[in-house]
């Protein structure tokens, strides 16, 4: 999930990015012929983590990658193996509204949630909007940063953190705490989990294990600046369990950020205020090393997804 702050508010507009070239998919069998399928295996981080229950069904390739989506709608593949990136194409859900934050489910399908509130589900094969009806959570869940886990049902759940548009507004996501909640996503239910416990406004991912991170975009209130850290969350409640600093990451006024996890490892996309476009950052939990991965991508990444498919080993 991610989202975007532009200078002195935040806002939801902003100009276009051009991206390197790349092959986009010709069609459904080709596209998913081209990725490789990924091995289960346990996580191989030690710590507490709650009963993901029975493993997710049977997972398209497509599922099993990270997803990012640009303020202008692109959305793109993203194989941190490589590491790179392959364009799948540009949404078009006929709104002007533009895109805030994003997650992938289990079935390959991207939830973007646009500045207009509303979450509409959009497909990873070819980027069209699906004949799924919009949906909007509804206020104080106005914007926010989302993220599926597994739950013990043998499914998987959607959290979500954030509030209105005026308090995100006034704190840049920097000061004051989020609103953490639930959402079913078989009956688009909502459930406040708590309204002050996370102690900060995070961007979320999940993954298989049942497990959920937040990024941080300031290692302290009241500051404006990255890096941050990023925080294992227990779902049931918010509370913080393990912590893993970015320092290394510098400081720096920022205009765009994005985060997923992915084979043991975090990916946190961040353009800086006057830089072109995002570069890409990997902590490793395993030696706490922070490194840029890629340089000035060509895209302004306000969004990225990954689902419970993705693997939570390295490999």
């Amino acid at each position: 999930m991610s989202r975007v702050l532009f200078v002195g508010l935040v806002m939801l507009a902003a100009g276009c990015s051009d991206g390197p070239s790349v092959r986009r998919d010709a069609a459904a069998t080709e596209a998913d012929a081209a990725l490789p399928t990924l091995p289960d295996a346990p996580f191989s981080d030690a710590g507490p983590r709650p009963d993901a229950g029975p493993p997710p069904p049977s997972c398209e390739a497509r599922a099993e990658l990270v997803y990012v989506i640009d303020r202008d709608g692109g959305l793109a593949r993203f194989d941190p193996r490589g590491p790179s990136f392959e364009d799948v194409g540009t949404i078009d859900c006929g709104t002007s509204a533009q895109p805030f934050s994003m997650s992938v489910d289990q079935h390959a399908v991207a939830w973007v949630l646009f500045d207009d509130h509303v979450i509409r589900r959009v497909s990873t094969l070819d980027a069209r909007c699906t004949a799924d009806p919009p949906f909007e959570p509804g206020s104080p869940y106005e914007l926010f940063g989302m993220g599926f886990t597994a739950d013990g049902a043998g499914g998987e759940s959607l959290f979500v953190a954030g509030g209105t548009f005026l308090e995100v507004m006034d704190s840049g996501g920097l000061t004051g705490s989020a609103r953490f909640a639930r959402i079913a996503p078989d009956t688009r239910t909502l459930t406040t989990i708590s309204a002050d416990v996370l102690g900060g406004w995070p961007e979320l991912s999940g993954n298989g294990d049942g497990r959920l991170f937040g990024f941080f975009r300031s290692s302290e209130a009241f500051t404006t600046i990255t890096p941050g850290r990023v925080v294992e969350l227990e779902p049931a409640t918010g509370a913080a369990l393990h912590t893993h600093d970015l320092s290394a990451m510098g400081t720096g006024d920022v205009r765009a950020w994005a985060f997923a996890f992915w084979g043991a490892r975090f990916y946190v996309f961040v353009q800086e205020q006057d830089a072109p476009s995002s570069d890409v950052w990997r902590l490793d939990p395993a030696d706490g090393s922070v490194t840029r991965i890629l340089s000035d991508t060509g895209r302004g990444i306000v969004g990225a997804g990954v689902s419970i498919c993705a693997p939570v080993e390295l490999i």
